[in-house]
């Protein structure tokens, strides 16, 4: 009975044991931590304490072990694992939480079609960039041209497919230091960090190649041009309002005049498309 005894004991510490690491790592979550859990685990150590201090008792009198310590011993070894069970479904739980609400934080600033930053990450971006106060740095807006046309040849479906493919292939051209974002329907923003060793117009010629080549669509092979528009920080503006609208004065300029890239001048805040940059497509920045 004595062995008997001690097994269940010895048993029961192991699961004590296995659970000190589930309920530290919980304490280390810093959203999900709490004193509660803080408290479990100093317990926890208190149990593993008890737990070897009972063990102690009964090699003590091995001999004499009555029916009364082996019963202890019994609920000694439950109450050890039921603490694994629960640090551990605890853990699980609270990882699958913490999967959710970064998938949720992630969806909440990125565009589902495409994965890239949607438009109030994209604002969140250029905030901090110009709070950095940096020497200079590029802001860009892009349109797809003629993409309505596409949406209606071709269905919304297909139209989806290609916007995936522009977007990729704007990604891997914009420099690793940059920032891509989907900021609605065919249109993207880029920041662009000003190095010496960086041209922007190289850039930007390298966006207007990528997506010269044929793109597959509903059994076709199709081509899609872009406008860009160009503005400086800070000589063209020295906030993320007038910079994307400078920006986008500079967007249409270009697709008014057919033109690739366009870099805003000062003589575009009074032309027609101030009020496209006011307000285009029905949005405000």
């Amino acid at each position: 009975m004595d062995f008997f005894a001690l097994t269940m004991v010895l048993l029961g510490l192991v699961g004590l044991a296995l659970s000190l690491r589930p309920a530290y790592d919980i304490c280390a979550y810093s959203q999900f931590s709490s004193k509660g859990w803080l408290a479990l685990l100093m317990m926890i150590v208190l149990f593993v304490i008890g737990y070897f201090s009972y063990l102690s008792l009964l090699l003590q009198h091995q001999d004499r072990v009555n029916f009364i310590e082996v019963i202890v011993a019994g609920i000694f070894l439950a109450g050890g694992w039921f603490v694994f069970l629960v640090t551990n479904l605890s853990k699980q739980t609270i990882e699958n939480l913490d999967d959710i609400l970064q998938q949720k934080a992630h969806q909440a600033s990125h565009d589902i079609l495409t994965g890239l930053p949607n438009r109030q990450q994209f604002y969140q971006q250029l905030d901090s960039a110009i709070a950095r106060k940096p020497d200079s740095f590029y802001c860009m807006m892009l349109d797809i041209d003629n993409f309505k046309m596409i949406n209606n040849t071709f269905g919304h479906v297909e139209g989806d497919k290609v916007l995936q493919v522009v977007a990729d292939r704007i990604n891997q051209t914009v420099p690793s230091d940059g920032v891509i974002a989907r900021i609605g329907g065919d249109q993207f923003a880029l920041i662009v960090p000003d190095i010496e060793a960086r041209n922007i117009t190289v850039v930007a010629k390298e966006i207007e190649q990528a997506l010269l080549v044929d793109i597959p669509c509903s059994g076709h092979m199709i081509v899609v041009g872009v406008s860009i528009g160009i503005s400086k920080y800070p000589d063209n503006a020295q906030d993320r309002k007038t910079l994307m609208k400078t920006a986008d004065n500079a967007m249409y300029h270009a697709k008014e005049h057919d033109i690739a890239h366009h870099y805003y001048q000062a003589d575009l805040q009074s032309s027609q498309y101030a009020s496209f940059a006011a307000d285009p497509h029905g949005r405000r920045f």
